[in-house]
């Protein structure tokens, strides 16, 4: 007996309730892509003739786990330095001036991640701030990266 109500009901969650209109067949899950920070980069060459890739502030909030909105503020309040590069200015449609796209090098995202990691607030859900030797180190470090990003490439004869 319950082989039959089994059987009568079964076809029960293929029609939307109270119609007699069929569901759509379930579509097969996506394959996700792999969305990491390093995936969006720019290609810029530095005056020295140095090529490079650059990562926006995007990539950089991901790589923290933050948002935007908060690596934003936390430049303007001074927790993090701001960025040693950017994109040229450009003229919107009514002639005003827009700053270019802050950008990171590779080197300068893995040090914050590994100093946020160090200080024990990478995973945090909030921050104390003000962090001064956080801050202080992040600013050091960026920096050297800088110098040692600007430096030419000179060959020894």
């Amino acid at each position: 007996m319950t082989d039959e109500i089994d059987k009568m009901f079964s076809d029960l969650d293929s029609y939307y309730p109270g119609s007699k209109r069929k569901r759509r067949e379930p579509k097969a899950p996506e394959v996700e892509v792999d969305d990491t920070w390093e995936s969006k980069s720019y290609k810029k060459t530095l005056p020295n003739g140095k090529d490079m890739e650059f990562y926006t502030i995007g990539a950089l909030a991901q790589a923290l786990g933050r948002p935007v909105i908060t690596i934003r503020q936390w430049i303007k309040t001074g927790y993090l330095p701001p960025s040693p590069y950017r994109l040229p200015t450009k003229k919107n449609v009514n002639g005003e001036d827009h700053k270019g796209r802050r950008l990171y090098s590779k080197a300068q995202i893995d040090c914050v991640v590994e100093l946020f990691k160090t200080a024990g607030v990478l995973h945090v859900k909030r921050i104390q701030w003000p962090n001064q030797q956080l801050t202080n180190a992040i600013a050091e470090a960026w920096k050297n990266i800088q110098v040692e990003d600007s430096k030419t490439t000179e060959t020894k004869e």
